[in-house]
């Protein structure tokens, strides 16, 4: 469901949640995103940091500087001033991945699971030259970023196909680094290594996460997605992920980052992939 208005939820004596629907619905975090830019925009007295996800937007304040209520009242303001959206700046990145890549293999074969690409085929009813076709064939929201340094999860915009996955029974150990994945529609990724359950589908020679900021595109933030990204996904072979590799290495990788307007009448929400947000974790 999209609520006809923001509820606006107190969270903790810092803290303000702003729920604009409980469903993952491209055009309902589209709104989420233009009020956050909207509030480091307008620099709202008393705010410190905002954390969007893909229907609510948080908002950590100083209560000496401004209180609830007037922060509410404020962001109240700034929500009515959004009016009807339309287009929203959005990144385009260009993510290369060697899909079904051996340290996934390895890594599923670790934790006693079946080849995940090989699982996601047969859930599909296709094989695993068409989940790589399919995923790659789309451009990919980011609704939200967060959890470990990087990660992200984003929807399939305008798809003639839903992938869908389920994560792993019991969770993983460990995770091997730049592991791009999928759960449910969505796609995410381990910048770093760590736990987790989500279906492992390949590994991206790019870094997520650099705290040396050795590339540019690292410059203003150690991540390397932003909300309001799309992603495109390339597939490639061992010699390219290689090649690309060392270059991000050495530091002389240009990541592919191309300034662009989303549209929102673009959007065209595939009939059963909006879902309740306690659905997906």
């Amino acid at each position: 469901m999209i609520y006809k208005e923001p509820v606006f939820r107190p969270a903790g004596n810092v803290y303000v949640m702003v729920e604009y629907g409980d469903e993952l619905n491209l055009s309902l975090n589209f709104r989420v995103t233009a009020l956050n830019k909207a509030i480091k925009k307008t620099a709202l007295a008393g705010v410190t940091e905002t954390e969007p996800t893909h229907r609510s937007l948080g908002i950590v304040y100083n209560p000496l500087a401004v209180s609830y209520k007037e922060l509410v009242d404020e962001l109240k303001h700034l929500d009515k001033q959004l009016g009807e959206l339309k287009e929203l700046p959005s990144r385009i990145l260009t993510i290369p991945i060697w899909y079904n890549d051996p340290w996934s293999q390895e890594c599923a074969r670790a934790h006693d699971a079946p080849n995940n690409m090989e699982f996601i085929a047969e859930l599909n009813n296709i094989t695993v030259e068409k989940v790589i076709e399919v995923h790659s064939g789309m451009l990919h929201w980011v609704g939200t970023v967060g959890f470990t340094p990087g990660c992200y999860q984003a929807s399939p915009i305008n798809p003639s196909f839903v992938l869908t996955a389920p994560k792993y029974p019991r969770p993983r150990k460990w995770t091997p680094d730049r592991i791009i994945c999928l759960a449910g529609h969505l796609t995410s990724a381990y910048p770093v290594s760590s736990p987790g359950g989500y279906q492992l589908i390949g590994r991206t020679p790019l870094d997520l996460y650099d705290p040396m900021q050795r590339a540019s595109i690292f410059a203003d933030s150690l991540v390397l997605t932003r909300v309001g990204d799309r992603h495109r996904y390339v597939p490639i072979k061992k010699k390219e992920y290689e090649a690309i590799r060392r270059e991000v290495e050495e530091g002389r990788y240009e990541y592919q980052a191309e300034e662009d307007i989303f549209r929102l009448d673009s959007i065209i929400t595939p009939g059963g992939t909006d879902r309740k947000e306690s659905d997906v974790g």
